[in-house]
């Protein structure tokens, strides 16, 4: 367990050994949870929906954007 501080502006940073276990991303969403005396902070999985659901194959979707692109231009 790792200790954080609450900002001025009540932000929290979340310290880099569990972002990277987690696989946290600037600006990716969070579920926040006040349970008892604790807080619980957990990654937001949205679901997929859409024609695209399949080929995302559980990638992020960014990196799925940028690996079609590459795709894309090695026709070119």
């Amino acid at each position: 367990m790792t200790t954080a501080t609450i900002g001025s502006r009540y932000q929290v940073v979340i310290p880099s050994r569990e972002r990277k276990l987690l696989g946290l991303k600037p600006h990716a969403k969070v579920l926040v949870e006040a349970k008892h005396d604790f807080l619980i902070v957990r990654p937001y999985r949205a679901k997929l929906r859409g024609l695209g659901k399949a080929l995302a194959d559980g990638q992020d979707a960014t990196d799925y954007v940028k690996k079609l692109r590459k795709e894309w231009e090695a026709r070119n």
